[in-house]
């Protein structure tokens, strides 16, 4: 009898696997900012303060130089004219013969009187006060903002994966046939 005898090798292979490999770095974007406050200057000017006491001080009798000797000089001329008037008067009565009186002691007795000082009930003149104020000033300086932008990066380096693949031991078969005796 004939037998057949079957004998198979199979395949052997040996891999080598080399993983890819991604070098990646990145640098992130940078903002780089330099700010300037705005400034306000806000200034103040005084105001004006006047006070002019001009009419008070006449009202209570005290002037100036020049009001006060043009004042005098009014004055020492209405008194002038009263003692002409009083002189002329007295001088009138001194002429008048014809009335048997002592004129002389008369016009004396009549020197001697003197009217009472009258009180005059004058209001006082309130000072004259004026105040100008000046608006306030304003001098504004803008801020700014001064930036600079640094973008990001990426650099990556890619090295593909490999697959070697080798053969080792290759298959087959191999028949043979013999004879056997039964």
């Amino acid at each position: 009898m004939l037998q057949i005898n079957i004998n198979t090798q199979p395949i052997r292979t040996e891999y080598n696997i080399q993983n890819a490999k991604l070098n990646f770095q990145s640098i992130p974007p940078q903002v780089q900012m330099e700010t300037k406050s705005p400034v306000l200057e806000i200034s103040q000017p005084r105001g004006e303060l006047t006070i002019d006491q001009t009419a008070y001080r006449y009202s209570i009798g005290l002037k100036n130089i020049a009001d006060f000797a043009r004042d005098n000089a009014v004055l020492g001329k209405q008194i002038a004219m009263d003692t002409i008037a009083r002189i002329a008067g007295e001088g009138n009565q001194m002429a008048d013969i014809q009335y048997k009186s002592n004129v002389i002691a008369n016009i004396a007795y009549s020197a001697s009187l003197t009217d009472a000082p009258d009180i005059t009930w004058a209001p006082i003149s309130a000072p004259d006060i004026r105040y100008e104020a000046y608006p306030a000033r304003f001098n504004v300086t803008a801020g700014t903002v001064n930036y600079t932008i640094l973008p990001g990066k990426v650099q990556g380096d890619y090295h593909p994966g490999k697959v070697d693949i080798q053969v080792i031991q290759y298959p087959s078969i191999e028949f043979s046939t013999f004879d056997v005796e039964v």
